[in-house]
C-alpha cells in the first residue's frame, strides 16, 4: 500500500496502469503493448493482481475501466470531461463504458425539478 500511495504522491495524471520497467526507447512510462498491438500481457497481469488481492476473480481490466466511468457518470462528470480521462475523441462509446445507475437516475430527476420549479427571470426596467 505504501508504494501505491507513493505513486499517487507523484503522479498525478497519465496512464494508471503503466510498465514498471524503463523502455529501451522512451525515458517516459509506457503502457503494456505486446507487438501484436493488444493488452494480452496486461489483461494476465491484471488476473495476477486480481488473484493476489483476493478480490472476485471474475474481473478483469476492461471491469476496472468500466468501473472508473460509472463512478465518474455518478460523480456527475461532463461527458467532455468522460472523454478526457479516457482519452476518446467521441462521446459514442461512453454509453458503453459508463453504466447507468440508481444515483445517477436520482440525481437527474432532481436536475429536472430544480429547473422546473426555478422561478421565472423578471426582466428589469432599464
Amino acid at each position: 500500500m505504501a508504494e501505491l500511495d507513493a505513486i499517487k504522491d507523484a503522479i498525478v495524471s497519465g496512464l494508471m496502469i503503466r510498465r514498471d520497467h524503463g523502455h529501451r526507447r522512451s525515458s517516459t512510462q509506457l503502457p503494456w503493448i505486446t507487438e501484436r498491438k493488444d493488452l494480452r500481457y496486461l489483461r494476465r497481469v491484471v488476473k495476477k493482481i486480481v488473484a493476489a488481492a483476493g478480490i472476485r476473480t471474475e474481473l478483469s481490466f476492461t471491469s476496472f475501466r468500466h468501473g472508473g466511468f460509472t463512478e465518474g457518470a455518478d460523480s456527475d462528470l461532463t461527458d467532455a470531461e468522460l472523454r478526457a480521462a479516457a482519452r476518446h475523441r467521441s462521446t459514442r462509446p461512453l454509453p458503453a463504458y459508463a453504466k447507468r445507475t440508481r444515483k445517477q437516475l436520482i440525481s437527474g430527476s432532481k436536475k429536472r425539478r430544480e429547473e422546473r420549479t426555478k422561478p421565472a427571470p423578471v426582466p428589469t426596467p432599464e
